[in-house]
This record gives C-alpha cells, structure tokens and sequence, in this order.
C-alpha cells in the first residue's frame, strides 16, 4: 500500500461541493435571519417568524454547516470513527464548550454581582 497514491487524494470537486454547500447554507441562515422575527400571530402572515422557530432554524443550519465542513474539507466520514483525526476533533470540541460555559458562567456571575438591583438576564426562548 502507497502512502502517496491518489486514489485517496481529495478532488477539486469535492472541495467544489463543500464550498457551494457551505455557501448555501450561509446565505439560508443570513435570509432567515433578515426575515425578522415576532412573537404575534399577526405579523407571521406578513413573513415574520416566530422567535423560537427562527432560532432553531438557524441552529439547524448551524449543525448542518459543521457536518459540511466535517465531512468535505476534514474529510472525515464514518469510516474514520476509528482515527487519531476524530479523537483530536472531539477533544477540541470538548475544550470549546468549557471555554464558552466558563465564559458564560463568569459573565453571568459579573452581571448579578455589578449589579444586584438590576433585573437578571433571562435566557427564554419564547416572549411573553
């Protein structure tokens, strides 16, 4: 077995696909968020979104772009759960989300402690 044959090589082509589906989902993500979103009946028949649709929308955009990413510029599929490449990437995604917890969590924590009087940031995915 050749480590430098191209048989594995990654094309032109898939890095093609990678970048238009990158790019569609983008622009799918920045239209949903310019529709505008509102809480009131009234307002979705004139193209608004309800709040918590739009926000899992783009969520859903969102994962959907990593998986892309994962699977057209990483080149990792499901038959490379095995590999050092998939360990490297779930390690760093573990350290992302205790970078951005403690971020958050230290930031609330300034927020209630600066100031006490102040109401205290919700995180409600629906208004009332």
């Amino acid at each position: 077995m050749n480590p430098y044959s191209t048989e594995n090589q990654p094309r032109l082509s898939t890095y093609l696909t990678g970048f238009l589906l990158a790019l569609l989902l983008t622009l799918l993500a920045f239209g949903l968020a310019s529709i505008g979103t509102d809480t009131s009946l009234e307002t979705i028949r004139q193209g608004e979104l309800p709040r918590w649709l739009s926000i899992a929308c783009v969520s859903m955009l969102a994962v959907l772009q990593i998986l892309v990413h994962l699977r057209y510029f990483l080149h990792l599929d499901l038959s490379s759960l095995h590999n050092l490449k998939t360990q490297v990437i779930l390690f760093s995604l573990f350290i992302i989300f205790i970078l951005v917890g403690g971020t958050l969590w230290i930031m609330y924590d300034l927020n209630a402690q600066m100031l006490p009087d102040a109401p205290q940031l919700r995180f409600n995915i629906v208004d009332k």
